[in-house]
């Protein structure tokens, strides 16, 4: 990791303006990634694609959740822009043919911009991702995710218990590490002590330890969390379980008197710990720990200067009237009628009741999805919720939900 004291505070320039003949070839490489990474923090860009095709190089830039091509440079500029990137990354630039993972402090006139870099080879050459991860500490609250004021009391609940196991589940990219961070940082204080063992270490949380694995050495995700609990822990956040080792660490950290945070990779909040059983841990294990179990997704919310309004015909399973669409003319404040995201969260809470229920079921007829168990709403349910509110349109509820 290096830090870089480049200025991005120009105003975005058109990107082809910086391919001039008669610049040098590392200035084309500088000034093109300049202009590339400036634009994308202004504009609140989440990640930049650099793609080397056949005759081109195109950039792609992730906005909202939806991928877009953005520009195409000439195909001669790759090589020279991928190794700029290496070079601020701290990665090997002679390795052309192994996939590699760095990260990047860029100084601002307004702070610090981290970059998570990531370089695969593909077949007309390297290609870069540049995932932004430029979230101000003042955004990490659990009251900007949101969540419902039901769903945040549960959630402040689970996190104030002395100890227990909270799993959020989603795909990658649905904003699980961004909600784990907000729950850190409403315990953050100097009464605790809080560590996180993760892959990558994402935003830097002060008072916080903060531990990045690194299989290359062993340094694992189990290895880390068991070498925590001789380091007189109170919180323990997990970056992923992936793993019996990793969840059978988190799972007895949980049962010895420490709350633990984890994401899990699974479709809902239901099959999360189906999931767990199916790695190997026991059921009474699960049940015993675990307290909390959200599943999320990102979804566009709606401009507020230019949303329309609108009437839906009814549908099966959908209220009948939707108040707002987008506008696809967009604004000046919006990109195509949406500006932002907002979670939409599906909540399981384990509690002495849903536990009875749970083990009344398995001595019947063995492990059951607790979400069928458990009356609750799914995240069906929860996006419908937003759109009534009108945070949300109905197209981007069948997006999230039904796709």
């Amino acid at each position: 990791m290096v830090y870089v004291n480049e200025n991005f505070s120009r105003a975005p320039q058109p990107l082809r303006a910086t391919i001039g003949r008669s610049q040098s070839d590392d200035n084309q490489a500088v000034n093109t990634l300049r202009q590339l990474i400036g634009d994308a923090v202004r504009r609140g860009i989440s990640d930049i694609h650099i793609e080397p095709q056949q005759d081109t190089l195109n950039i792609r830039q992730r906005l909202d959740g939806v991928l877009t091509l953005t520009a195409s440079l000439p195909l001669a500029l790759a090589p020279r822009l991928i190794s700029r990137i290496k070079v601020m990354a701290e990665l090997d630039i002679a390795e052309r043919r192994l996939p590699q993972d760095g990260r990047i402090n860029l100084a601002e006139v307004s702070g610090l911009t981290d970059l998570r870099v990531s370089t695969v080879p593909t077949l007309w050459g390297e290609k870069a991702v540049l995932r932004i991860l430029n979230h101000p500490r003042a955004q990490l609250t659990t009251a900007s995710l949101g969540m419902t004021k039901l769903q945040r009391q549960r959630f402040m609940s689970a996190l104030f218990q002395p100890q227990g196991l909270i799993l959020v589940t989603g795909p990658t990219g649905s904003g699980k590490t961004l909600t784990l961070y907000s729950g850190l940082e409403e315990l953050n204080n100097e009464q605790r002590n809080i560590s996180t063992v993760e892959d990558p270490i994402e935003i830097h949380l002060d008072g916080i330890n903060q531990i990045a694995v690194n299989e290359k050495i062993g340094l694992s995700f189990s290895r880390v969390l068991r070498a925590l609990l001789r380091q007189d822990p109170d919180v323990i956040m997990v970056g992923e379980i992936r793993d019996l080792e990793t969840a059978t660490a988190a799972i007895r950290a949980a049962q010895t008197g420490h709350l633990v945070l984890s994401t899990l990779h699974s479709g809902s909040a239901g099959t999360a710990l189906s999931r767990l059983h199916q790695m190997g841990i026991n059921f009474f294990d699960l049940t015993s720990t675990v307290s909390l179990i959200m599943a999320q997704r990102l979804a566009r919310r709606l401009c507020d200067h230019c949303k329309q309004t609108t009437v839906t015909p009814t549908r099966a399973g959908v209220p009948g009237t939707a108040p707002f669409q987008a506008n696809p003319d967009g604004c000046v404040h919006c990109s195509q009628g949406y500006r932002g995201r907002v979670g939409i969260f599906e909540q399981l809470p384990i509690d002495a009741g849903a536990v009875r229920t749970l083990h009344e079921t398995h001595s019947r007829c063995g492990f059951a999805d607790p979400s069928r168990l458990i009356a609750h709403k799914n995240l069906r349910d929860a996006a419908l919720e937003q759109v009534a509110t009108g945070m949300i349109s109905l197209e981007e509820a069948d997006r999230i939900t039904l796709s």
